[in-house]
C-alpha cells in the first residue's frame, strides 16, 4: 500500500457514483476542515478503497477508521505485530509498514494518521489477507434462512453426483474431480428452478416455520450445500486398500465383498469426522490457519448468489458470473484437444522428440517415466498443469518453496541413479511401481502363500526393487516427519500451546472457541451455539467400535490393539500436520510413518498393513483436515458450526453406499483397470500402484529387513530430519540477533573487493535461510514417482502470475476474478473429461495418428533403463537363493 500523491481525483465510486476524494494537504481540505473532527476516509483514494473493500463494504470501512482513535489504532498495531510474528502468510509489506507507524508520525511522513488507522481497522475490523479480504462478509444477519428443506435436497443430490465422480476418476492419472467450488456453479442454476417451481408449503416445528420455498435463494444456502457436497468428495479414503487387496493385478483377495467394503468405508469417514472435533481447535479457530484452498469456493457463491456493484476495473466491466460460464465453456470445448483429439498437449514433452531413442535426452526431459527438468513448455493441459499446485490459490511462497526443493529432488535422483545405488539404473528412473529383477513389474503371488510371505519361492523368484524416484520418495517422506513436527511445533508453540490450552479448558470447563477472540470472524460467530466436544467424541468411539467388529469378521489376521496405537500416533502428529495445511494449502498423510511403525510390528502381514495405512494414513489426519476445512469454510461465513456438524454426519451417511457402489462399478466394467497401457489413463499410477509397492516393501517384507538389508539409508532419513529441523530452528532464532554483528566484523576486517563478493554471494544466501520453510522444501523434494517436474513447472508458471504479480500489480482484478478463474477451468475439465470417457473411452475408440501417439513413441514411453539386464542370468542384482 504505497502512500498516493497529493492530488484530487474524481473517479467512479462503488454505486456507480462520482467520489471526489481529497489528500490531506490540500488547500480545500485543510479549510474546510477547521475546527471539525478529521475524516481519514477522505485521503484513501478510490483504487485504494477498492483493494481494502473489494466486496463493496466501503463505507463500514471507512466509518471504522474515522472513528477510531490514535491510541486505539496503535495498541491494535502493536499486538497485531507481536501475534503475527511467525505468521508465515502476513503481508510482508504491511509488516514492515507497521513497525515503521509505531515509530511516530516524523519517522513514518506523510499521511501516518490514515495508515496507521487503515491497518488497525483491517486488523481488528476486517482481514489483513488480501484473499480473505476479497471473499469475506462483515456483517451477519442470523435470520438468514440456512437448512432449508431445499438447500438439504440440492446438497445431498449433488453429493451423490460428485462422490461418484471422485469415486470414479481417483484411479486416472492425473485423476479428474469436481471440488466444491466447481460444483456450486452447477448447483445454483438448479436452486434457481427450485426457487421458481416449488409453493410455499411448509411445516412448523418447535416454532420455526420450514418451507419447500422460503423466497429467494440465499448466499448461506448456497454455501450450506456446497459444504453438504464438499464433504463427500472425499469418500475414497478406503478405496485404495480395497483395489489392492481386491485386484488380481495386486493381491486378489475374494474375502473382498459389497458388504466388507461398505462397513470399511463407513467407519473410516466417521473416525476421520470425530477427529475433526479434536483438530479444530487448531485449525480453524486460529486467524492465522487461513486454508487459502478454500477462498475460491467462497467466492464463486458471493458471485453467483449477490450482486455485484458496477465497476470498472482495468477495461473489465464483465460480471463474475458470466466471466465464469464463458471460460467454463470455452475450457469444455478445449478440453477436447488434449483429452482426446491431440494427447500430445496434455503429454508435451516436445524436447524428446528431436532424439525419441536417446535415453539421457528421456531421463532429463521426459514427462512420462523421465524427470521433466529443462522444459520450460510441459503441456497445454489445465488439468496436469494444476495437479502437482493449487496455482490460484496456495501462497506463492508455499509454491515457490516446494517447486525449488523439488529441482533439488531430482537431482538427487540423478545422483541414486547414475550411482547404481540399489539397481536403479536398471529401471526407469521415475516410477511408483515395484519391478522383479528382471525388470517386469513384480507379482506378489509368485511369493505369497495365504497372504503370507514364502521365503522358498521369494529366494526363487525376485525381492521387489524400486525406481530411484520411488527411492527419493521414500526416504524424503522419513526426512520430513521430524522436520515438520519439530519445525512447527516449536516456530509455532504460541499458536499451539494457546490451541491445546484451549482444547484442555473446553472438555474441562467448557470454555467456548470464541471466547476472546481478536478478529471479526470469531466476533460473528459467538452468537451461535458451538458443537459440544462431546458429539464429536460419541462418533469417534462409535466408529472405533464399528472397527473392531469389522476386525472379528473378516479374517484379515490385524490385532485390535492397533486400531488404538494409530489413533494415538495420530492424537501427536495430526495437529502441526493439519497446522500446516491451514497456512500453506498443501494436505499430507501419516503414511510413511504408519508404514515403517507397522512394518517394525507386524512383518510381513500386508493386511495389517494395509489397513492401518487406511485408517491412519488419511482416515484421522487427512479425512479429519477435511472437514475441518469445511468448518473454517462456515466459519468464514456464519453457518452455525450445528448445521456444518448436521449435514456432514447426513451426507456421509448417504453417500459411502454411492461410494462402495462405484467402486464396484470400476473394478467389474473398466477394462484394464490398473495396468499401464490402459486406454484412459485408469492406470492406478497415484492410488493402487504407490500402496501395493508400499505393501510390498513394508507390509509383506517388513520394516526390519528394508532398514537393514535392502535399503540402509532409509533408517538414517530420520535422523537427518532432525538435524535439518534444528538447524533452520537455531538459525531462524538467533540469526537475526547475531548475524549483523558478524557481517560487521568482517566489513572492517576483509578488504573491500572480498567483503563485496561475500555481499553479493554469501550473504544474500545465509539471509534466505532466515526466512525459508524447510517443510516446504523438504515437501517439495519428496513429491516424485510417478509425478515430475513436467507436472510442477506449469503450476509454478501459474502461480507467479497470479498469487505474485497479479495481487501487486492487478490488485483489483485479482480479487474479482482470479478464483472465480481457477474454479471456471476445473469445471470445463470436469465436465468435458466425464463426457469424454463415456462417450469415447468407456469402449475405447482409439485415435490413432500422430498427435496422439508421438509422446509415448520413444524411450520416454517404454521407461527403460540406463544399463542392461545381464542376458547370461537374464536378471540383475544378487544371485537367486541369496536375497535379503
Amino acid at each position: 500500500m504505497q502512500p498516493p500523491s497529493p492530488t484530487v481525483e474524481m473517479a467512479e465510486d462503488l454505486n456507480g457514483g462520482t467520489t471526489r476524494r481529497v489528500s490531506s494537504h490540500d488547500p480545500e481540505k485543510i479549510q474546510s476542515s477547521a475546527g471539525t473532527t478529521q475524516r481519514f476516509s477522505e485521503q484513501i483514494p478510490l483504487k485504494m478503497l477498492e483493494e481494502l473493500a473489494p466486496n463493496g463494504e466501503g463505507d463500514y470501512i471507512c466509518e471504522k477508521i474515522d472513528n477510531m482513535t490514535e491510541e486505539e489504532a496503535i495498541a491494535i498495531v502493536q499486538e497485531s505485530i507481536r501475534f503475527h510474528a511467525d505468521d508465515w502468510n502476513f503481508p510482508a509489506e504491511m509488516r514492515e509498514r507497521m513497525k515503521r507507524l509505531l515509530q511516530g508520525p516524523k519517522a513514518y511522513g506523510e499521511f501516518y494518521d490514515r495508515d496507521l488507522r487503515i491497518d488497525a481497522t483491517l486488523m481488528r475490523y476486517s482481514s489483513p489477507y488480501p484473499g480473505v479480504r476479497a471473499v469475506q462478509e462483515l456483517k451477519d444477519d442470523p435470520t438468514v434462512p440456512i437448512e432449508t428443506i431445499r438447500a438439504y435436497f440440492l446438497g445431498v443430490a449433488w453429493a451423490v453426483i460428485g462422490t461418484f465422480m471422485s469415486t470414479f476418476f481417483n484411479s486416472r492419472f492425473p485423476s479428474i474431480g469436481l471440488s466444491g467450488s466447481v460444483i456450486q456453479i452447477l448447483l445454483f442454476p438448479c436452486a434457481k428452478f427450485l426457487e421458481w417451481v416449488l409453493p410455499d408449503w411448509g411445516i412448523t416445528v418447535f416454532g420455526v416455520r420450514h418451507s419447500l420455498n422460503p423466497g429467494p435463494w440465499t448466499f448461506k444456502e448456497q454455501m450450506f450445500s456446497t459444504i453438504c457436497y464438499n464433504i463427500a468428495i472425499y469418500t475414497t479414503n478406503s478405496y485404495g486398500m480395497i483395489l489392492v487387496q481386491r485386484l488380481d493385478v495386486y493381491y486378489g483377495l475374494t474375502l473382498v465383498n459389497f458388504g466388507y467394503q461398505l462397513m470399511l468405508t463407513l467407519f473410516v469417514q466417521l473416525m476421520g469426522m470425530g477427529f475433526a472435533g479434536y483438530l479444530r481447535r487448531f485449525s480453524v479457530y486460529p486467524v492465522k490457519a487461513l486454508w487459502p484452498t478454500i477462498l475460491p469456493t467462497i467466492a464463486m457463491n458471493r458471485a453467483l448468489t449477490r450482486p455485484e456493484p458496477k465497476e470498472n476495473i482495468y477495461g473489465w466491466t464483465i460480471s463474475r458470473y458470466r466471466f465464469f460460464y464463458i471460460c467454463t465453456l470455452i475450457m469444455a470445448i478445449y478440453y477436447w484437444f488434449p483429452g482426446y483429439l491431440f494427447t500430445a498437449l496434455s503429454t508435451f514433452n516436445w524436447m524428446t522428440w528431436i532424439a525419441p531413442n536417446s535415453v539421457v535426452l528421456s531421463l532429463l526431459t521426459g514427462s512420462i517415466t523421465g524427470l521433466g527438468l529443462f522444459n520450460p513448455i510441459t503441456t497445454f493441459d489445465w488439468n496436469v498443469a494444476t495437479s502437482s499446485y493449487a496455482a490460484l490459490s496456495q501462497p506463492f511462497f508455499a509454491t515457490c518453496t516446494m517447486y525449488f526443493g523439488g529441482i533439488l529432488g531430482g537431482l538427487i535422483i540423478l545422483g541414486i541413479y547414475y550411482k547404481n545405488m540399489n539397481y536403479t539404473a536398471f529401471l526407469p528412473i521415475n516410477s511408483s511401481s515395484a519391478f522383479a529383477n528382471d525388470g517386469t513389474p513384480y507379482q506378489v503371488q509368485k511369493v505369497v502363500v495365504n497372504i503370507q510371505l514364502d521365503q522358498t519361492k521369494y529366494q526363487n523368484y525376485s525381492p521387489p526393487f524400486y525406481s530411484a524416484g520411488y527411492i527419493l520418495t521414500v526416504g524424503a517422506n522419513f526426512c520430513f516427519y521430524p522436520v515438520y513436527f519439530f519445525y512447527i511445533m516449536v516456530n509455532q508453540w504460541k499458536t499451539i500451546g494457546q490451541a491445546y490450552v484451549d482444547f484442555y479448558h473446553g472438555l474441562r470447563y467448557g470454555k467456548g472457541n470464541y471466547e476472546n477472540a481478536m478478529d471479526i470472524h470469531s466476533r460473528l460467530m459467538a452468537q451461535y451455539p458451538e458443537v459440544p466436544d462431546w458429539w464429536f467424541l460419541i462418533i469417534l468411539v462409535g466408529a472405533i467400535v464399528v472397527s473392531v467388529i469389522f476386525l472379528k469378521i473378516y479374517p484379515l489376521d490385524t490385532p485390535i490393539w492397533l486400531v488404538f496405537l494409530v489413533i494415538g500416533i495420530n492424537l501427536v502428529f495430526a495437529v502441526p500436520l493439519s497446522f500446516l495445511s491451514a497456512t500453506t494449502g498443501t494436505n499430507l498423510g501419516l503414511g510413511a510413518l504408519i508404514q515403517v511403525i507397522t512394518g517394525f510390528l507386524l512383518p510381513g502381514n500386508t493386511n495389517a498393513f494395509l489397513f492401518a495405512q487406511t485408517l491412519g494414513s488419511w482416515a484421522l489426519a487427512g479425512y479429519g483436515d477435511n472437514m475441518v476445512q469445511d468448518l473454517k469454510m462456515g466459519h468464514y461465513v456464519r453457518i452455525p458450526p450445528r448445521a456444518v456438524f448436521r449435514s456432514q454426519v447426513g451426507t456421509i451417511i448417504i453417500t459411502v453406499f454411492v461410494a462402495v457402489g462405484t467402486q464396484d462399478f470400476i473394478m467389474t466394467n473398466v477394462k484394464g483397470l490398473c495396468t499401464p497401457n490402459q486406454p484412459s489413463r485408469f492406470t492406478c499410477a497415484n492410488d493402487g500402484n504407490p500402496l501395493y509397492a508400499s505393501s510390498l516393501m513394508w507390509g509383506l517384507l517388513g520394516s526390519d529387513r528394508m532398514f537393514n538389508s535392502l535399503y540402509p539409508l532409509f533408517k538414517w532419513c530420520f535422523l537427518i530430519g532432525t538435524c535439518i529441523a534444528l538447524v533452520f530452528l537455531f538459525g531462524q532464532t538467533y540469526g537475526p540477533r547475531y548475524l549483523p554483528g558478524v557481517k560487521d566484523q568482517l566489513r572492517q576486517r576483509l578488504s573491500r573487493r572480498k567483503f563485496a563478493v561475500l555481499d553479493r554471494t554469501l550473504f544474500p544466501f545465509v539471509a534466505s535461510l532466515l526466512w525459508l520453510n524447510p517443510i516446504l522444501v523438504i515437501q517439495g523434494v519428496q513429491h516424485w514417482a510417478p509425478s515430475n517436474m513436467s507436472y510442477k513447472t506449469p503450476g509454478f508458471i501459474l502461480s507467479y502470475v497470479f498469487m505474485y504479480w497479479m495481487p501487486k500489480r492487478r490488485l483489483a482484478w485479482w480479487e474479482k476474478y482470479n478464483y472465480v478463474l481457477s474454479a471456471a477451468l476445473t469445471a470445463g475439465v470436469a465436465v468435458s473429461g466425464l463426457i469424454i470417457f463415456f462417450a469415447v473411452g468407456y469402449n475405447p475408440k482409439k485415435l490413432e495418428w500422430w498427435g496422439n501417439t508421438v509422446s509415448g513413441a520413444g524411450v520416454d514411453g517404454r521407461g527403460t533403463g540406463i544399463l542392461e539386464i545381464p542376458k547370461d542370468r537374464g536378471y540383475f542384482g544378487p544371485e537367486k537363493g541369496t536375497f535379503p
